[in-house]
């Protein structure tokens, strides 16, 4: 199988470092278990996010607690 990558073709084989474990039938459960967040990783999902700030102030009055306030510009991936 060919890659272009830049206008270069090269062998798909050619495209993997020394000492990388290709993707391969044998090899996918191993990479999809690296790949996969772990709960840790997913711990954030549990708080109970609000969408908008008025919903978020009403709450944070409501039991007395602070407001945080995350903001940012830009994609939420940091791809910008």
């Amino acid at each position: 199988m060919l890659a272009v990558a830049g206008g270069v073709a090269a062998r798909a084989d050619e495209l993997v470092p020394s000492g990388a474990v290709p993707l391969t039938r044998d090899t996918l459960d191993a990479w999809r278990a690296h790949i996969l967040p772990g709960a840790d990783e997913l711990a954030y999902a549990a708080v109970p996010w609000h969408v908008t700030f008025a919903d978020g102030l009403e709450a944070a009055r409501a039991e007395g607690r602070p407001l945080l306030l995350w903001a940012m510009n830009g994609h939420p991936l940091g791809c910008t």
